[in-house]
C-alpha cells in the first residue's frame, strides 16, 4: 500500500481556520469580561448590604449606649396584654398577635406602656412576671423594655449573611481570572467575613459600657447571629483547607 498523501491546506482553508479561532477568542473574551462585570456587580451589591448591616449595628450601639448612660433601669411588671388584628400575607386570613402591657413605678407615680414585641400565642403565663425596663428620668413616659431595646441588631444580623453570600459569589468569579487557590479564598473571603463578625460584636459591646463581653450575647440578639456567622466562616476555612489538601 502506498503512503497516504499529506493534506496540504489551501489558502481558503487556512483563512477559515484562522477566522474560526479568532471568533472563539472573541467569544471567550466576551464571556470573560461579562464574568468580571457580573462579579463586580455582585460585590457592589454585597457592599451595599454590608453598609446597611453596619448602619443597623451602629444604631444598636448608639441606642444601647444612650439607654445605658442616660436612662435608669427599673423593674416593671407585666400587667396584661393587648390584642392586635392584622392581615396575613395571603391577604385573606386575619392574623392575631399580642403585645405585653407593662406597669412600673417611677418617683412614686404609676405608669404603663405597651412593648413592641409581638407574640403569636396569648401570653397569659407572663402576667405578673417582672422585667427590666429603661426609663428616661427627664420624661418617665419614655421607656423601653431592656430585652427589646436592641431590635436593630437583629435586622443587622439578618441582612449581613445575604451580603456575605453574594460577596462570596462575586469574589469566586473574580478568582477564576486570577487563580482560585485556598490562600486567596482565605484572604479575600473567609477572613473578611470572620473579621467583620468580630467587629460587629465589638461595636455591640460599645453600647454596653458597664457590662462585660458576655453580656453582649445575653442582651443583644444580633450578637448571637454574628457569632453563628463567624463560626460558619471558621468551619468553611477548615473544610476548604481539608479539601484543598486532598487535591
Amino acid at each position: 500500500m502506498g503512503k497516504k498523501k499529506k493534506h496540504i491546506r489551501t489558502e481558503k482553508e487556512r483563512l477559515f481556520m484562522e477566522e474560526t479561532a479568532c471568533k472563539r477568542k472573541e467569544v471567550a473574551e466576551i464571556k470573560r469580561l461579562k464574568r468580571i462585570k457580573d462579579a463586580w456587580w455582585l460585590i457592589g451589591f454585597a457592599l451595599v448590604a454590608v453598609a446597611l448591616s453596619l448602619g443597623f449595628t451602629v444604631w444598636t450601639a448608639a441606642r444601647m449606649h444612650n439607654f445605658e448612660t442616660n436612662y435608669l433601669t427599673v423593674n416593671g411588671t407585666v400587667s396584661g396584654y393587648k390584642v392586635r388584628h392584622g392581615t396575613a400575607t395571603n391577604g385573606n386570613n386575619s392574623r392575631t398577635t399580642y403585645t405585653l402591657v407593662i406597669s412600673y413605678t417611677f418617683n412614686e407615680r404609676e405608669y404603663e406602656f405597651s412593648d413592641t414585641v409581638a407574640y403569636r400565642v396569648r401570653p397569659t403565663g407572663m402576667i405578673g412576671t417582672t422585667t427590666e425596663i429603661y426609663v428616661n428620668p427627664l420624661n418617665p413616659e419614655q421607656v423601653k423594655k431592656v430585652t427589646t431595646a436592641d431590635d436593630p441588631s437583629f435586622v443587622s444580623a439578618i441582612i449581613f449573611p445575604f451580603g456575605a453570600v453574594i460577596y462570596t459569589l462575586g469574589i469566586l468569579l473574580l478568582l477564576q481570572e486570577k487563580g482560585n487557590s485556598f490562600l486567596k479564598r482565605l484572604l479575600f473571603i473567609w477572613l473578611p467575613v470572620f473579621v467583620w463578625c468580630v467587629i460587629s460584636i465589638l461595636l455591640f459591646w460599645i453600647g454596653l459600657p458597664d457590662d462585660g463581653l458576655s453580656a453582649v450575647f445575653t442582651r443583644v440578639e444580633g450578637a448571637i447571629g454574628y457569632a453563628v456567622i463567624g463560626g460558619v466562616a471558621l468551619l468553611a476555612v477548615l473544610t476548604d483547607g481539608i479539601i484543598s489538601k486532598k487535591k
